[in-house]
């Protein structure tokens, strides 16, 4: 059996197709191949940095005592986007569209810090550590190499620290006065050139001091002191603070239970002196007892009769109203019921009251006080007046306690 011939044009028709395959073939591969090639070419970054590069380092303060300050390096951040700008711009083709904004909010997001930035000395190293937005930097074809560096510590003034015992060392606290109305002086009699030169003021400052308050005392001092003097503290100015105690070898009797009846006996004594001069008051009791009042040559004519004791009453001022004006710090109220009588042998019983303030007890036990000038404070017919006047008028401003003699 013989084989079959294929005709001859038939068979060329098919090496042409064979041809057209490949080259069709070859052409998809070349164009495949080209664009692999691009996109790879596109995806390369522009520029590539050391994010610790862009840092400005400063060094402020003293020799083992400084802080390094970190801060964005702008000529060398402008430098690096000038560059990925001009590399965006001068590109045929873009994979990602890129706005003005990114570069802006590219450099915003650039941030540095440091875990050993304070207590430095010359010579000395920190690092630093970087950060940005990485997918705003991929977007504008920047490649990170590093985030993190080094800086050497320099340019920090040499000084000698003093301890914190030297800076209160010849500083005065005193008061004076009598608690708790006590005033606080403060004098500085340093030598020393930097402390010669600080300003101490009370932390929280007030008006007046009482016995055993604690006072906290603060040093305050800059930095340009220490360049100036050439010496620092051994700690930071806000910690130079020291307690003091206030004491004092005078005190307001505070309390009835403190006041001895001896002193209550010598003030109602004392206190039976301020009846001397009965026409102050007389017409007013006459008026107030129904009763007329009698004059020889235009003058009245009333006489006290021996005061008698009636009641004592001990006020002191309520602690936040101490030192305000008009208030004494304590008061003892005698109040007495005496006769006022007139030429025409007329009389009736009136009720005053005598007042002394500020008893002072000492620190040795003893007390201070002045009995010597007593006068009326308030006289009336009618001994609940006297009363009023004299003791529940002051309830909002005093404690009162009655006391006995």
């Amino acid at each position: 059996m013989s084989s079959r011939r294929i005709p001859k044009r038939r068979k060329v028709g098919r090496e042409r197709r064979r041809r057209k395959i490949y080259v069709l073939v070859f052409a998809l591969l070349f164009i495949l191949t080209v664009f692999i090639v691009m996109r790879a070419v596109l995806s390369l970054p522009y520029e590539s940095v050391d994010l610790s590069t862009l840092v400005k380092v400063e060094f402020e303060g003293f020799n083992e005592d400084g802080t390094a300050l970190l801060s964005v390096d702008d000529e060398a951040v402008d430098a690096l986007l000038s560059k990925v700008k001009a590399d965006y711009d001068s590109a045929w083709f873009h994979t990602t569209q890129v706005e003005d904004s990114d570069y802006v909010k590219f450099r915003e997001s650039l941030s540095f810090s440091t875990p050993n930035g304070t207590g430095l000395s010359n010579g000395g190293q920190i690092s630093i550590i970087a950060s940005c937005n990485e997918a705003l930097a991929k977007k504008l074809k920047i490649d990170i190499t590093s985030k993190s560096g080094t800086a050497t510590v320099d340019g920090l003034m040499n000084v000698t620290k003093i301890p914190l015992d030297e800076v209160f060392a010849d500083l005065d606290v005193s008061f004076t006065g009598v608690s708790p109305s006590l005033e606080m002086t403060i004098t500085n009699n340093s030598k020393q050139p930097l402390v010669s030169k600080m300003t101490f003021e009370a932390v929280n400052p007030k008006e007046y001091y009482a016995d055993g308050d604690v006072v906290i005392i603060q040093a305050a001092y800059t930095d340009e002191m220490c360049e100036e003097t050439g010496f620092i503290v051994d700690r930071p100015s806000e910690e130079c603070q020291r307690q003091y105690t206030v004491s004092s070898d005078q005190s307001y009797v505070a309390s009835a239970a403190d006041l001895p009846r001896e002193i209550i006996q010598k003030a109602v004594s004392a206190g039976r002196g301020a009846f001397a001069d009965a026409n102050e008051y007389g017409v007013r009791i006459f008026c107030e007892a129904n009763l007329v009042p009698v004059y020889i040559n235009q003058k009245a004519t009333f006489t006290y009769g021996a005061p008698n004791f009636v009641s004592a009453y001990f006020k002191t001022v309520f602690p936040e109203k101490a030192g305000q004006l008009g208030l004494s710090h304590n008061d003892l109220d005698i109040i007495y019921d005496v006769t006022i009588s007139q030429a025409d042998g007329k009389s009736c019983t009136a009720y005053a009251a005598v007042r002394f303030s500020d008893i002072v007890k000492n620190s040795d036990g003893s007390y201070s006080y002045d009995f010597s000038s007593p006068q009326i404070l308030s006289e009336s017919f009618y001994s609940a007046r006297v009363k009023k006047n004299v003791v529940d008028s002051y309830a909002n401003s005093y404690d009162i306690e009655r006391v006995n003699p």
